[in-house]
C-alpha cells in the first residue's frame, strides 16, 4: 500500500502494513518506510481486504526471483535469485563461506534481502544471526510464514 513518508518527502510502498484504529475512531493503515524506516500512516485506507491483497502481492514479490543484475553471488560461486535459494545455500555452504559474508562489520545476506528482495523482517532476522544454521532457520521459517500468508512461487 502506498503512503507518504514525511521524512523522505515522497510516496512509497509501505512495509509491514497493518490495520489500526486511531484514537479518534478512524481506520488507518500503519507501516514503515522501506528507505528510512520512519513510521508511516495511511488514514482511511484500511481493512483486512485491502491489506490481504497487498500482503499476498508483497509476499509473492518477496518469494519471486530478482532481476538478473540483482542476484546474490556467493563467495563459493553459487548464484541465488530468491530467498528460497538463499535458504538452500545456507544449509549447504561451508562455515568459511558463511563467515566470508557475515562479519562483525557487515552481513551481505541481510543487506541483499533488505536492498534487493525488500523483506525487512527477514533482513532483520539475518542481521542478528551469527551462525550459518541460525541464518538458515530464519530464512526457512520466514519462507514458511510467507507461503502460509498467500505467497506462492511458480518455479
Amino acid at each position: 500500500m502506498q503512503a507518504y513518508c514525511l521524512k523522505c518527502h515522497t510516496e512509497r510502498q509501505m512495509q509491514s502494513a497493518r490495520s489500526v484504529t486511531m484514537k479518534n475512531g478512524r481506520s488507518a493503515t500503519r507501516g514503515v518506510c522501506p528507505v528510512c524506516g520512519t513510521e508511516m500512516y495511511r488514514i482511511g485506507k484500511s481493512g483486512d481486504a485491502v491489506l490481504g491483497m497487498m500482503t499476498k502481492a508483497t509476499n509473492e514479490s518477496w518469494l519471486a526471483d530478482v532481476a538478473a543484475d540483482k542476484v546474490f553471488r556467493c563467495h563459493d560461486g553459487r548464484v541465488m535469485k530468491n530467498p528460497e535459494q538463499l535458504g538452500a545455500a545456507l544449509q549447504e555452504m561451508s562455515e568459511e563461506t558463511f563467515q566470508y559474508h557475515v562479519t562483525a562489520d557487515r552481513n551481505d545476506f541481510s543487506k541483499w534481502v533488505e536492498d534487493v528482495v525488500g523483506d525487512h523482517e527477514l533482513s532483520a532476522g539475518l542481521r542478528t544471526s551469527s551462525t550459518r544454521s541460525q541464518a538458515g532457520k530464519v530464512v526457512a521459517d520466514r519462507i514458511v510464514w510467507l507461503k502460509g500468508q498467500g505467497g506462492t512461487t511458480s518455479r
